[in-house]
């Protein structure tokens, strides 16, 4: 019997939570231009950019960094309930500030990056370019980024968290140049995913200079997507497996702090 058939009952689950794996998958548009990532006109975005770029520093990733935000900008902090409640999926605002690092991180690498990405003649050397300038966003942040993670793992916010790391996947693969379709269109992507979040952990971790271990790791962690995946029936059976041992390593290492 093979890997697959073994884990479909798992990959039901996980499903579940990818809501692109359900219905239209995500695309880029070659005709249009895109909104922002995050809407720097809104209210939310405007206390949580405020919070995220000045207070997490200090605060980290918390209700009180949101707080901060909001009387920097003029917004009384008792009203953050109502904004944040009727406007948005979470009704944690530590979570909000989370999320809103994801996206905003992801719009930097895209508008600094993409330019530079295409120059690179591989594929794959574009991917691991792309993922390294990624990574080193989380630096301004890094000694509170346990934070934000301990708050992504939480069961309400696992279906937000993954939805955000798949557009990330999707941007990554996307902005490198990938043409796959059908279901290999998002296995790897699951697979991108994996190793990013790998490539995250070990960061938390890395007093080399510059993080040059890390871009290592990740280097390393990107050869075995493009390599392991076919020591496998098929890239999907290996994506899989990879993209749930990813999980299992998120909740193992940050339920240990």
């Amino acid at each position: 019997m093979s890997l697959l058939k073994l884990l479909l009952p798992v990959r039901t689950r996980f499903a579940a939570l990818l809501p692109s794996l359900n219905g239209i998958r995500c695309y880029h548009s070659f005709y249009h231009v895109e909104p922002p990532i995050a809407d720097p006109c809104t209210i939310e975005n405007k206390i949580l950019d405020k919070a995220y770029k000045e207070f997490v520093p200090q605060e980290g990733f918390t209700d009180l960094a949101v707080k901060k935000g909001a009387e920097a900008v003029g917004v009384n902090p008792s009203s953050l309930g109502a904004i944040f409640n009727f406007t948005t999926a979470s009704k944690d605002t530590a979570m909000e500030l989370a999320l809103y690092h994801l996206k905003y991180a992801r719009q930097q690498m895209i508008e600094e990056n993409k330019v530079q990405a295409s120059k690179i003649f591989d594929e794959g050397e574009r991917l691991k370019f792309l993922m390294g300038k990624r990574l080193l966003l989380n630096k301004p942040i890094i000694n509170n980024y346990h934070q934000a993670l301990g708050r992504m793992i939480l069961p309400t916010n696992i279906p937000e968290s993954l939805k955000e790391l798949h557009n990330l996947a999707d941007d990554l693969s996307y902005y490198a140049g990938d043409k796959s379709t059908d279901f290999a269109w998002y296995s790897k992507r699951f697979a991108v995913a994996g190793a990013f979040v790998q490539s995250e952990l070990f960061m938390l971790a890395d007093k080399s200079k510059n993080y040059q271990d890390t871009l290592q790791f990740a280097t390393d962690r990107l050869n075995e997507v493009f390599k392991l995946g076919k020591a496998y029936n098929s890239f999907e059976e290996w994506a899989l497996f990879n993209g749930i041992s990813t999980l299992n390593l998120i909740r193992s290492q940050l339920v240990r702090g």
